[in-house]
């Protein structure tokens, strides 16, 4: 040590030694802190996506969304059937024949199958609705448990994003759940919000759903715009009959 920097330290009081060796200390702690929570943030990310693929893989969701999207098979043969098949089991608790025809959208062929199925084999129409009724039990179970699985999985983005406010994965997770609904009450205000967040931290993903927003948000503002200069909404221009007179 030179004796100038030994001059120097003796000149400098314990106390304020002290102090700057604790608020060393105290910074070196609030670091390892902070990465303790960016770990433990990245963790529960991790846990909300596996319950995220979880409840979309499920085998069983699968078969409700199948359920769901009979309308667009018109085509598949085996999805007409089951029409056929809802429309026995409907019946057969009591519903109007004709207004559970209309409901289902059921045409005359398919309506003259489950007259013919239950006419003339009965115990084999009995059969497909107890088929239907419990595959029905089955998907409403499903169903409970991909809501279950969506509701875990937000919390854990949520206590993720507690942890690490300015992770842009997570903002941007939350931001696509609280738009569509998933494991939580739709709130697209809030879903801007995050999406907002996960953009302005640099997620590609966010920022290009962001700028296809604005740009829809301009291109129907524009929209609006054209047609109220359009005949039907320009107001008439009422012009003073000409007399001859000065």
């Amino acid at each position: 040590m030179s004796e100038i920097h030994t001059v120097a330290m003796a000149h400098i009081p314990s106390r304020v030694s002290s102090l700057a060796v604790a608020g060393v200390k105290r910074l070196a702690e609030r670091g390892s802190m902070d990465i303790l929570c960016l770990d433990q943030a990245h963790d529960w990310l991790k846990r909300g996506m596996a319950l995220h693929s979880a409840a979309f893989e499920d085998p069983g969701w699968k078969s409700v969304v199948e359920s769901q999207n009979l309308a667009q098979l018109k085509n598949d043969r085996n999805a007409q059937f089951r029409v056929v098949v809802e429309f026995l089991r409907l019946t057969e608790e009591g519903a109007d024949p004709d207004t559970t025809c209309a409901y289902l959208n059921l045409s005359d062929e398919q309506r003259e199958t489950a007259t013919t199925l239950r006419s003339f084999w009965p115990d084999t129409s009995a059969s497909l609705v107890r088929a239907a009724q419990k595959r029905r039990e089955e998907e409403e179970v499903a169903r409970t448990r991909h809501e279950d699985r969506l509701k875990r999985a937000f919390l854990c983005f949520q206590t993720g994003y507690s942890l690490d406010p300015y992770n842009r994965e997570i903002n941007f997770i939350l931001a696509e759940y609280y738009s569509v609904g998933l494991g939580v009450d739709r709130d697209e205000e809030m879903g801007l919000v995050y999406l907002r967040r996960s953009a302005a931290l640099g997620h590609t993903g966010a920022q290009r759903k962001l700028s296809y927003r604005y740009s829809a948000a301009l291109r129907n503002t524009a929209e609006w715009e054209s047609s109220l200069q359009t005949p039907e909404h320009t107001p008439a221009v009422h012009r003073p009959a000409c007399t001859g007179q000065a």
